[in-house]
């Protein structure tokens, strides 16, 4: 059923415009996915809880979703401009959005599914769009799923959902306390660690990347920690021209990504 909201101090529309906050994430399990792209992979992941849709919207495609959520028996609300723009926290909103369950596996299972499969590791990576891509890229990589470290951005984020293009509903992820608690998981289920650094170690293409690996990125600004490279099992690095000194975390870590799948296909 369709319910209409047009006052922005609904109990329901309050909720959801607290997602916009992590802690308000955690505690009610639930993140935000905008736009009739998410909104479609959500309601096909079967992990959307229930749909928004702008009352003002034209958009075909959005009046479609609503009704397909409607018949999956998901509330649907439609809400006035003001209503929808409280809950978005997007400049131009995409008219229909869903809140989604966020997902939950045990590190069993995690590993269970991943098998030999490379995964990927955020230490502390801290913007929202570099997690999103990187969790993107480890999809279309072939990567099993992600470990993300305390201290890393959200993957759940707004902008780390968008960025993503809805990876983070479909890659399985687990989450550690530590770089020593990461690395402890990692051991205990056979995974060779790989740090990356700008001019010492490994030429990564000549790296055995073909299966259990495990691809850590470090902290835009600051990197690896003494720590984790001296833990290591193998430290990668890009060769670059010009006088480029790094890049971009998600850039370097797509590129040994794709080494790692060209790789493991032949």
């Amino acid at each position: 059923m369709i319910t209409v909201i047009t006052s922005a101090d609904n109990r329901t529309v309050k909720m959801a415009a607290s997602l916009s906050e992590k802690k308000y994430r955690d505690r009610e399990g639930l993140y935000l996915a905008e736009g009739p792209n998410l909104v479609r992979d959500a309601l096909s992941v079967g992990k959307a809880r229930f749909i928004f849709l702008r009352a003002e919207s034209e958009s075909a495609e959005a009046a479609e979703l609503a009704t397909e959520a409607d018949s999956k028996g998901l509330a649907v609300y439609r809400v006035s401009n003001n209503v929808f723009e409280k809950i978005s926290d997007t400049q131009t909103p995409q008219d229909i959005l869903a809140a989604v369950e966020k997902p939950a596996i045990t590190r069993d299972a995690f590993f269970e599914e991943c098998g030999d499969r490379n995964i990927l590791v955020l230490d502390r990576v801290q913007d929202p769009g570099n997690v999103g891509t990187l969790l993107r890229s480890a999809e279309a990589a072939d990567f099993g799923g992600a470990l993300v470290i305390k201290g890393s951005g959200d993957p759940f984020s707004p902008k780390a959902v968008r960025a993503s293009a809805s990876s983070c509903m479909r890659l399985p992820l687990i989450f550690a306390e530590s770089v020593n608690d990461a690395l402890a998981i990692l051991r205990s289920r056979g995974k060779k660690v790989f740090a990356s650094a700008m001019k010492e170690g490994t030429v990564y293409y000549r790296a055995d990347l073909r299966s259990n690996a495990a691809l850590v990125v470090s902290n835009e600004g600051n990197g690896a920690t003494e720590e984790l490279l001296g833990s290591a099992d193998e430290i990668l690095n890009i060769p670059m021209g010009g006088q480029v000194e790094s890049l971009n975390a998600a850039l370097a870590a797509g590129v040994i990504m794709f080494e790692s799948r060209r790789q493991r296909n032949e």
